[in-house]
């Protein structure tokens, strides 16, 4: 066996045993649980379509999660999906990327894929999976152009922000290729057809419905905010080290926390980095091309997660990929001599990997050690006092986490009726007062002599009106910030 091949085994199951280890102590979050419920709960494939159309999403992730829901009902299930596809994505990475190994296992085990991108099962690694195989066919792209399109056509179908990189990546190679005409016309037309039909696929999957509430706060801000949004989100996704002065360091970042001022500033810099990391005009587009439609992204939606700010570090990574890729293109062209010499180069991408490799290490012992939602404990509280039989009730989509395991519907007080996932285009992503609660409760037991209500709100053990509420378990002290859960019995007095 070739000493390349004993590393990429090694390294593969090595990643693959971390994962394994870290998935089972990794407590199910509520986007994670949302979208498992969708898959189990669509009936059919048109009915998955009609659940998902406010999700911003494409549906290829929930349409491997509906298949996969047709043989288990076990969550867990998702996760092993999401870590196989995790590994595979690392193992083509280990094989083909231009990398020394230790620039390799600085990445494997950096934050975003050791920790944000694979214990969290979302539709991420999926579109880094097809960004890696992609990039493992560009120094032979002149004969696998047809997949390269196909490749990034099926990461466009992940995620909008996948989207915003795969176009960035064909546009960069089918102008290289008019430009080179190393291909025949026919050959790269097929490839252009095949990527535009699956960005026209992915775009009709994306938009949202006219009644959606995901943008209702983006137009209350002002525009000088909006603006910085993506500046962060640069510097949050290479430096990215949370702030594990606090129990919950998801979605933080410590030099953020201290000055988002500064953070925003150094973000702006960080643009200009590009210009001393490549001399390759097409390289430069590339880069250019996909940090502006990530602005224009987080300008347009103003999300804030780290797994957002993520794209940037990815786009980093094909960049430098791409670059010892083209290296030997006699055709390539320096638009700058370099103005770093290569060991301040070096010294600066392996800065960044050392940082993301600091915070991937304490992101994932912290998950570890503690609980990342209250979702695992509640269930099991549930199932030990044999109270899974009875009627669970939530006032919205906020207990929708407990849904997977429990394996059953919940009663939602603001539909009134029984659901498990959110939908985004109503007042089940309203929070309700104390009092609004107390309404909805008091209807409820007009026709149910007793349930067992999970709350997000603690409250004293009392009487109100024609309701008894008595406090069975709290639970508190989870990484996801405000995921506190109390367990009520309530009954008509």
């Amino acid at each position: 066996m070739k000493t390349q091949t004993k590393y990429v085994c090694v390294l593969g199951l090595l990643y693959f045993f971390v994962g394994y280890v870290g998935i089972c102590h990794h407590e199910l979050w509520l986007d994670e649980a949302h979208h498992w419920l969708l898959a189990r709960d669509s009936n059919s494939i048109g009915e998955l379509l009609a659940n998902t159309k406010d999700e911003g999403h494409p549906i290829l992730w929930n349409l491997l999660l509906f298949l996969l829901t047709r043989f288990t009902l076990n969550p867990f299930a998702m996760q092993l999906l999401h870590l196989l596809i995790a590994t595979t994505a690392m193992v083509i990475f280990l094989r083909k990327a231009p990398f020394s190994w230790w620039f390799k296992i600085l990445f494997l085990f950096g934050y975003f894929m050791v920790f944000e991108y694979a214990l969290i099962a979302r539709n991420y690694m999926l579109g880094v999976l097809f960004l890696f195989l992609a990039c493992a066919e560009l120094a032979s792209r002149d004969k696998k152009f047809g997949w390269i399109c196909l490749w990034l056509a099926l990461a466009a179908n992940v995620h909008l922000m996948f989207a915003v990189i795969a176009f960035a990546l064909f546009l960069t190679l089918a102008l290289e290729q008019r430009q080179r005409r190393s291909i025949s016309r026919n050959h790269l037309a097929m490839g252009c057809v095949i990527f535009v039909v699956g960005l026209i696929l992915a775009a009709v999957q994306i938009v949202p419905s006219a009644d959606t509430q995901f943008f209702t706060h983006v137009t209350e801000m002002p525009w000088n905010e909006k603006f910085t949004k993506g500046f962060i989100a640069l510097f949050k996704g290479w430096i990215a080290v949370p702030d594990f002065r606090s129990i919950h360091f998801w979605n933080s970042n410590v030099f953020v926390d201290l000055s988002k001022t500064l953070a925003a500033g150094v973000g702006f810099l960080l643009y200009l980095v590009p210009l001393l990391l490549f001399r390759n005009k097409k390289v430069l587009f590339f880069v250019y091309s996909a940090l502006l439609g990530t602005q224009i992204f987080f300008f347009l939606t103003q999300m804030s997660a780290t797994r957002h700010d993520g794209m940037a570090f990815l786009i980093l990574i094909v960049a430098l990929w791409m670059q010892a890729s083209l290296a030997n293109d006699p055709k390539t062209d320096h638009i700058l001599r370099p103005n770093l010499p290569d060991s301040l180069k070096t010294t600066l991408v392996y800065g960044i990997l050392v940082l993301q490799f600091c915070g991937g290490v304490g992101a994932y012992a912290t998950d570890y050690r503690y609980a990342f939602t209250q979702e695992a404990a509640v269930n099991d509280f549930l199932k030990a006092q044999h109270l899974n039989t009875q009627t669970i009730i939530t006032s919205n989509c906020s207990g929708t986490v407990i849904s997977p395991n429990l394996q059953k519907k919940l009663y939602f007080l603001c539909a009134s009726d029984f659901g498990s996932f959110c939908r985004w285009n109503g007042t089940c992503t309203t929070d309700f007062s104390s009092a609004q609660v107390d309404a909805l409760l008091s209807d409820y037991l007009k026709t149910h002599a007793s349930g067992i209500y999970v709350s997000a709100a603690g409250r004293l053990e009392s009487t109100k009106g024609t309701i008894r509420y008595r406090l069975l378990k709290k639970f508190e002290g989870s990484i996801v910030r405000h995921n506190d859960c109390y367990l009520y019995e309530i009954s008509k007095i």
